[in-house]
Formats: C-alpha cells, structure tokens, sequence
C-alpha cells in the first residue's frame, strides 16, 4: 500500500512476525520504532492488548492509542 505510513500490533505474536520480516527493533508496549522496509521509512507502533486479560484499564489502553492516532494525523 504506497500511502501506509505504520503498522500497528498488539500482542507478542504478532510483534514477532512483524520482527522477523522486517528485521527492525521491538518498540516497548506503547512505544514505537522507524524502519525503512521497500526503500521508504515506515513506523512501527506496539500498542497494549485491548484483552480484559491484560490487567490495566480500558482508559490506560485508550491512551496509548489516542497518542498513537493524533501522531499519524488520523484524529
């Protein structure tokens, strides 16, 4: 996709493919690194599990991901 700009995990399976493939560090939950992959420069953000598994609340998780869109332009 030309215009992509990110790509976004949640969970360690996930995380590690997108590893693998790309051979770019692993972000912190939250956080997030640049990698250039097919001769552009991408980020690739990690964000916390929306599970009810994972012990933090809903608006601990929204937060990350409030952040996460207004860095792309997407709010």
């Amino acid at each position: 996709v030309p215009t992509c700009r990110a790509i976004v995990t949640t969970g360690q399976k996930a995380t590690d493919v997108i590893v693998r493939l790309t051979g770019c560090a692993e972000p912190p939950v939250g956080g997030s690194v640049e990698f250039a992959y097919a001769d552009r420069m991408l980020r690739f953000y990690r964000m916390p599990s929306s599970s009810r598994a994972y012990p933090k609340s809903v608006e601990w998780k929204a937060d990350y991901y409030r952040r996460m869109f207004a860095v792309c332009g997407m709010l």
